[in-house]
């Protein structure tokens, strides 16, 4: 069970975020779409439903917008390994949701798509 909540939220961050992309909003991207998913879950399914398979740029035509979900994909991939390898349990979704933010606003080498660099990166 635990695994397929990590699943359907990284889905959904990927999802949402690409959604947002298209439409060019690009601030907090992560948590923002992490919480439009946990807010509006009928919202989303009825949605994902019509959006293209995750792996695909889908609506996307800005270069930059293409490379970042590109790296969001792969850094989704990692983290999806890495917690399974190191079999961690989350008690809620919020702290689930935490870990998830926490993990993906700085993975390595990228730049947000508003061209703000990510925290902790030089």
């Amino acid at each position: 069970m635990e695994r397929r909540r990590v699943r359907a939220a990284l889905a959904a961050i990927l999802l949402i975020s690409r959604d947002r992309l298209s439409r060019g909003e690009t601030d907090d991207l992560i948590a923002q779409s992490l919480n439009e998913y946990r807010m509006d879950l009928d919202g989303y399914k009825a949605n994902k439903a019509a959006w293209p398979d995750v792996r695909e740029n889908g609506p996307l035509t800005k270069p930059k917008h293409i490379a970042y979900y590109q790296e969001l994909i792969l850094a989704t991939d990692r983290l999806v390994e890495k917690m399974a390898r190191h079999k961690r349990q989350f008690n809620s979704l919020l702290e689930l949701d935490n870990a998830l933010i926490s993990q993906l606003k700085g993975w390595e080498g990228n730049e947000s798509p508003s061209g703000k660099r990510h925290p902790g990166r030089r």
